[in-house]
């Protein structure tokens, strides 16, 4: 489960996926190593020191344990935390839905046309620099319609119903 997901180039994705190879690799070739010394020293006979070796490992390991479970508990304890502090706040506001008449007024378009750009599947939308609406192109109808105030020229509202 990604908490934050940020789309990557490829790059710096094949980048990771080599390294993350090389590092199993040299892995599973230590691992290997590590196994095959220890059989070969079994065969010799077994040795005391291994033994003691392997008792002090033991308490180095147990310690790395201890502490990777306690960093686990706080972690876990603090995102418990953080999520019942946020769970009665909302970062990101719902946007209200908007309705056929104020969206006819947002866009400066005329009902009518407003229904049949929403009918559209395929539409070409020009805006000018500052977002108003120039002209809309719809495909299906061959038609195109340019924008005046308001985009609709009184011609085309006939058309339209």
């Amino acid at each position: 489960m990604n908490l934050i997901y940020t789309p990557r180039h490829w790059l710096p994705r094949l980048i990771d996926i080599i390294l993350t190879l090389i590092a199993w690799v040299v892995f599973v070739w230590l691992l290997y190593n590590g196994i095959t010394d220890l059989i070969a020293d079994q065969r010799q006979g077994p040795r005391i020191e291994m033994g003691t070796q392997l008792l002090s490992g033991l308490d180095s390991l147990l310690l790395y344990l201890v502490l990777s479970l306690l960093v686990a508990c706080i972690l876990s304890i603090w995102a418990a935390y953080r999520k019942k502090q946020a769970a009665g706040f909302e970062r990101r506001k719902r946007v209200p839905i908007m309705s056929d008449e104020t969206l006819s007024t947002s866009f400066g378009v005329d009902h009518r046309l407003l229904k049949l750009l929403q009918e559209q599947q395929v539409l070409t939308v020009h805006n000018d620099e500052h977002g108003q609406l120039l002209s809309v192109e719809m495909r299906d109808l061959n038609k195109h319609y340019a924008a005046r105030k308001p985009l609709v020229k009184p011609e085309l509202v006939g058309e339209l119903s």
